[in-house]
């Protein structure tokens, strides 16, 4: 028996001893798998994604990446399953379906009802969710049901109750933040027959609203927002897919998609577990079944006709995840049906460059030939981000989609897929004993190399007197402790670490939305004395002995001093640990995640309880200036030199108070609308500087000109003035 199966069987299990009466349910939860690159919110109600992302975009992401990007990729999915029932009525049961507001309680399409919690469990030791039974560095957990009369803790009635199947479906997704891994997310459903009758003809499907949209930078709302879509599907990786095709919005160009990955469930003829996928087709065939297939059905949001209009009866709903388009009976030859299929592809993919892409999809598989009370069908999905090349960034690449603009989504679905395979090198199901990587005898899914654990990495300010400008200036230290080198490959065996890298951005990469994928390697130490890496040792960032910090008993091994930075500009720096890889096996060495201790950093003066001279930068500033986002709201002026408490007043020559800061060093992270769309909260400022967004107290622009400020010190009472231009 698998592990994911086996743990679901006892999850499924734990939830009846914990809520035996059905329908008693659960509060509605949403939580972001975010341990990666990407942001994906999930619910315990059948449902994934935030449909508000467009109007609220520093809330919660749908499914963001590269993460704090603003690039989103989901308006709302949710899970389908399609049953023929005992008594012969076809019902599909839905979690989301086409709705212009998305999941609101009660709302037709929205069947499912909260069962339990979610749960989060983690492989990570330093994650408060660590669990031994945990899969990946970040699993949730949760159930739903679709038998439940009423929302739980309303008096809301559940959509659609005659049409009720007896389904409950626990659903657990896993992400992890390798390199390989870190732009996908893994879900998976375990759907239970709870009911008295068995299921035929079953099919399952994940209906998806992919929209790729910038939501920082755009300035488009309504059907404007949603019509700019490219999509398409990769028959042989079961992948339906969007990309921006017509938005204008300054962004990076990427793609976001939705992947069949597996299947299994109990055969009602044999009794027996079998795993269901279109690369066993032929031995579907062989057993007299009819072969597994993957069906991406797509329909217009609005205005379609037939089979492009919005299924809204189970009928129609189940005859979409049944039947595909362009549906071969329609075409007596081979070459008629791929010209028709070659078409059809091309409106997909080009509909959105003339505002005319609002389709929305569904990725189903099927048909099961039964489900028998008690039984549990599994069908895993993943949901994949990738980039599109460099030649493909900027306006010119957003329309494109060929082999070559793919080419990152492709491996990045490999991935996935090889993720989910664990020990099942061939995907068909059955451990051959050449496949049993850690010799227990049992398939293991999400069995993959791993590269040693990430470098717990800590960013201080440290305090130093200038002789050449006579002040007291900080600089950028980076310590690191060394419990990668303690890893050992899950895989192997082995204890396996060979080195570490450094990267860092360059001031205004923060401005593209991906600032991460532009940092570069600035440093790399490694082992001596083999064939992986530099091997020029440690000798340069090691330590003599391990330093501590108050509050953070972690011991520091390792110091590197980050010269040459500009104050007032971001710089992303992040620290992975790497393994030897195997060069006579032709194992590639693999990397930690470059997400998991990426940290943004704010040089500039530290706060000082020293009566500094206070002054601003840049002075003049000019509109525009080059770290400004693209708005007149994503402007920044730096105060320096601040004491740890201070009030900072900004006036016109005639007196008039314009804006009025307080700053507090210990609390201070920015507050302006610039942090928000270009940085994230992983950022650290050095306490002696304080942002303003040249705004009025009434967030009004104000005009060009000389201005005063002072700045009172709170806890000494000294107040200092000075004078700055702004030029436009």
């Amino acid at each position: 028996m698998m592990r994911t199966l086996a743990f679901a069987g006892l999850f499924i299990a734990g939830l009846a001893a914990t809520h035996p009466v059905l329908g008693q349910g659960a509060p509605f939860e949403e939580v972001v798998v975010n341990v990666g690159n990407m942001g994906l919110t999930i619910t315990n109600a059948g449902f994934i994604g935030q449909s508000n992302i467009r109007n609220n975009p520093a809330g919660a992401p749908s499914f963001e990446y590269p993460i704090d990007s603003g690039v989103e990729h989901l308006f709302e999915a949710g899970l389908w399953i399609g049953v023929v029932r005992s008594d012969g009525v076809v019902s599909v049961r839905t979690g989301a379906q086409t709705a212009s507001g998305g999941y609101r309680p009660g709302a037709a399409g929205y069947e499912m009802a909260q069962f339990s919690p979610i749960i989060e469990r983690s492989t990570l030791p330093e994650s408060e969710a660590f669990s031994g039974s945990a899969i990946s560095h970040q699993d949730f957990y949760t159930s739903f049901v679709d038998t439940a009369a009423v929302l739980p803790g309303t008096s809301i009635p559940t959509p659609d109750v005659s049409g009720q199947v007896g389904a409950l479906v626990a659903q657990q997704t896993h992400a992890w933040n390798f390199p390989f891994t870190e732009y996908f997310t893994i879900v998976n459903f375990d759907i239970v027959n709870i009911g008295n009758a068995p299921w035929d003809s079953v099919y399952v499907g994940l209906f998806h609203d992919l929209v790729v949209r910038n939501v920082n930078t755009t300035t488009e709302n309504g059907s404007a927002f949603f019509n700019k879509g490219g999509l398409g599907y990769l028959e042989d990786q079961f992948t339906s897919y969007a990309f921006n095709a017509g938005g204008t919005e300054e962004s990076i160009n990427t793609y976001g998609a939705v992947a069949f990955l597996g299947a299994e469930w109990t055969d009602t003829r044999t009794g027996l577990r079998r795993f269901f996928h279109p690369n066993v087709a032929d031995e579907y065939l062989r057993d007299g079944l009819p072969a597994p297939s993957y069906n991406p059905r797509f329909w217009l949001f609005s205005g379609g006709v037939n089979e492009f209009a919005v299924p809204t009866s189970d009928i129609d709903k189940y005859r979409f995840m049944a039947e595909p388009y362009p549906n071969p009976v329609n075409y007596p030859t081979t070459t008629e049906l791929e010209d028709a299929i070659d078409a059809w592809k091309t409106r997909l993919r080009t509909d959105g460059q003339t505002s005319n892409g609002n389709w929305i999809g569904l990725s189903s598989i099927g048909p099961f030939v039964g489900v028998a009370p008690g039984d549990t069908l599994q069908a895993t999905f993943a949901f994949v981000a990738a980039l599109k090349p460099e030649e493909f960034q900027g306006q010119g690449g957003k329309g494109i989609d060929n082999d070559v603009s793919r080419a990152f989504l492709r491996n990045n679905i490999l991935w996935a897929q090889r993720t989910y395979a664990g020990e099942d090198n061939n995907l068909n199901g059955i451990l051959e004993p050449q496949e049993d990587a850690n010799q227990n005898g049992r398939l293991d899914r999400y069995l993959i190399p791993e590269p040693p654990a990430s470098p717990r990495l800590r960013v201080e300010f440290e305090g130093f007197d200038n002789p050449d400008t006579g002040r007291q200036e900080s600089r950028t230290v980076l310590y690191w402790d060394r419990r990668a080198e303690e890893s050992v490959d899950p895989v192997t065996g082995l204890k396996d670490f060979e080195g570490y890298r450094l990267y860092r951005s360059n001031p205004g990469d923060d401005i593209s939305g991906n600032i991460l994928n532009r940092a570069t390697l600035i440093a790399q130490h490694d082992r001596p004395g083999n064939r992986t890496g530099f091997n020029n040792g440690f000798d340069a960032v090691a330590l003599d002995a391990p330093v501590t910090f108050d509050g953070d008993p972690t011991e520091y091994w390792y110091r590197f001093e980050a010269e040459n930075l500009l104050s007032g500009w971001q710089y992303l720096f992040t620290l992975t640990a790497f393994d030897e890889g195997d060069p006579d096996a032709g194992l590639e060495s693999f990397e930690s995640s470059r997400t998991a201790n990426a940290v943004r950093i704010f040089p500039g003066t530290p706060a000082s309880a020293e009566n500094r001279k206070v002054g601003v930068y840049p002075n003049p500033y000019r509109v525009n200036a080059a770290w400004d986002g693209g708005s007149s709201r994503t402007r920044k002026l730096n105060f320096y030199n601040l004491p740890p408490r201070a009030e900072i007043r900004i006036y016109t020559l005639a007196g008039e108070i314009v804006a009025t800061l307080d700053h507090d060093s210990a609390t201070y992270v920015g507050d302006t609308r610039w942090y928000a769309n270009l940085s994230a909260d992983n950022r650290i400022l050095p306490g002696g500087e304080h942002s303003w967004d040249i705004l009025s107290e009434n967030g009004l622009n104000i005009s060009a000109g000389l201005y005063l400020f002072s700045v009172r010190d709170l806890d000494s009472g000294d107040t200092q003035q000075g004078k700055f231009v702004i030029i436009k």
